[in-house]
């Protein structure tokens, strides 16, 4: 099963989210059975998030999401004026301080001036903590509404000017190779994210460049 999670929910408890139902009990009793996340979003990034409905189905789905693709549309502080993509491959210290490769391959498609804002394509190789989120920020493009890798200042102009309340990160879609068959799942831009992005001077470009998770087409 593949849930359109929303910005501000957590997925399970945790000492970070303990004020807040998490997604997988929403899940759970919404079902009226068990369900397992296959993988985790951060609290302020929505979008699809899969679950296995038997625990004997997880290894089969981890290694099928490993195998396949996630994509993420983030909003960027700044300008990205070069349009070709780019791989950070930087590694990351986990939890424990143990470094661990981190790869992620960027992929700019829109950007203006005014506001100094871009839309990037990001595809996580590896699912390290928060990993999008320091690629993005290491390259002095951080995302907008990211409280914790991102600028304060800038945060409160985006919620001031834009109505941005949230971290602008969106996980758009997941292909799964699957024994059945491949899997395609793509999960609409939530209004409160959707809302910034159609007030961006390059939003129908980018819709031009990214029909199936931004919907150009139903606008043709």
């Amino acid at each position: 099963m593949v849930v359109a999670k929303p910005s501000g929910v957590v997925v399970h408890r945790s000492e970070m989210g303990r004020e807040a139902e998490p997604l997988l009990q929403r899940v759970r009793d919404a079902l009226g059975c068990w369900v397992h996340p296959v993988h985790r979003l951060d609290r302020g990034t929505s979008g699809c998030l899969l679950f296995a409905l038997r625990r004997e189905a997880l290894p089969g789905l981890v290694e099928a999401l490993r195998a396949g693709e996630k994509r993420y549309l983030a909003l960027v502080r700044g300008h990205v004026r070069s349009l070709e993509p780019v791989t950070v491959d930087r590694p990351m210290k986990s939890s424990r301080g143990i470094l661990q490769d981190a790869r992620t391959h960027l992929a700019p498609v829109a950007g203006s001036a005014e506001p100094r804002a871009s839309l990037v394509l990001a595809r996580p190789e590896t699912g390290r903590f928060h990993q999008i989120r320091r690629h993005l920020r290491d390259l002095s493009h951080p995302v907008l509404g990211d409280t914790t890798h991102g600028d304060t200042r800038v945060n409160r102009a985006w919620r001031e000017e834009f109505g941005l309340h949230r971290l602008a990160l969106h996980c758009a879609s997941l292909d799964l190779p699957l024994p059945e068959g491949p899997l395609r799942v793509v999960c609409p831009i939530p209004d409160d994210l959707g809302h910034v992005l159609r007030r961006m001077p390059w939003w129908e470009e980018a819709r031009r460049a990214l029909p199936e998770l931004l919907g150009a087409e139903a606008a043709a």
